[in-house]
């Protein structure tokens, strides 16, 4: 399952927590900066708060400190304009078109400290990665377009992004992880492929977003497709050797996920389809001819 926030969402949120910790039996300690990088990511679209509160009881967490981050687009541009100089017109755009979510809460962190290690869950709005998705993309594209001094240059660039976009697409390890560990395979991926290693900033900024949208709208197609044949799929699960071998609900659903990625050409679909497929095997319905 995955989880998605509105503003509205973590502030509601953030104004339960003292309430949640303190059912869970943690401590909240105000105003604390643990300034090393954490050791354990939680992602907030993967695991909720209930769950982070309850595994930081289950760690032992001696205290939890929470932050929460309210968004303006004037601090934003100053950001940019302090790394990158004077903003294009289409990046000025955006954050005019932002100024709508001054104010609102765009991110909200929980942290703690277990036996050495740093914990961190961060939950982000619905809207402010896309945001800064875009206005990294526009960035990028005005930085390209002042570095592309000749067509053989722009020609580079091209093939360039080319090749490493069809590595990636191309590549069942890639289509067949989740987003968030997507990145962590991107070096073998090219390197198996023959492709020369590309900046980090490349590919995280225009590559893989373009790959992952791709990937997207075909696992789209996939499970559309795979719904309406729900039936047909139930029937030849019933004959997956790795299905028929296990008999637990958690271990059926994994099996069914992997025949689903067999059947998908390697894409990764959502588990809930899984679900849904395995129940039906499971649970078939005859139909009565008289």
């Amino acid at each position: 399952m995955t989880f998605t926030y509105t503003s509205a969402d973590l502030s509601e949120m953030a104004a339960s927590i003292p309430n949640r910790a303190s059912e869970a039996g943690l401590v909240i300690i105000p105003g604390l900066d643990i300034l090393k990088e954490a050791d354990v990511l939680l992602n907030g679209e993967e695991a909720n708060i209930d769950d982070t509160l309850r595994l930081a009881s289950l760690v032992g967490a001696p205290f939890i400190t929470v932050e929460d981050s309210i968004y303006s687009a004037e601090q934003t541009r100053a950001g940019y304009t302090q790394e990158r100089g004077e903003l294009p017109a289409a990046v000025e755009k955006l954050l005019r078109d932002a100024q709508k979510y001054d104010g609102s809460l765009m991110m909200l962190t929980l942290s703690w400290v277990s036996q050495g290690l740093i914990y961190e869950w961060v939950a982000q709005s619905d809207w402010i990665d896309p945001l800064v998705t875009q206005i990294r993309a526009k960035l990028d594209d005005a930085e390209a377009e002042s570095e592309a001094e000749s067509e053989e240059h722009r020609e580079q660039y091209r093939a360039a992004y080319q090749a490493a976009l069809s590595a990636l697409l191309n590549s069942p390890k890639y289509r067949g992880e989740s987003i968030g560990k997507r990145r962590h395979l991107v070096s073998s991926i090219l390197a198996e492929a023959g492709v020369e290693e590309m900046p980090e900033v490349f590919m995280t900024r225009q590559v893989q977003p373009e790959a992952n949208r791709i990937i997207g709208e075909k696992v789209y197609e996939y499970e559309q497709d795979f719904r309406a044949r729900k039936s047909e799929l139930a029937d030849e699960l019933r004959t997956y050797p790795a299905w028929q071998r296990v008999y637990t609900q958690i271990k059926r659903k994994a099996a069914t996920a992997e025949f689903l990625k067999e059947k998908a050409d390697g894409y990764r679909l959502s588990t809930d389809l899984a679900g849904e497929i395995s129940e039906a095997a499971a649970n078939p319905v005859y139909v009565s001819r008289y």
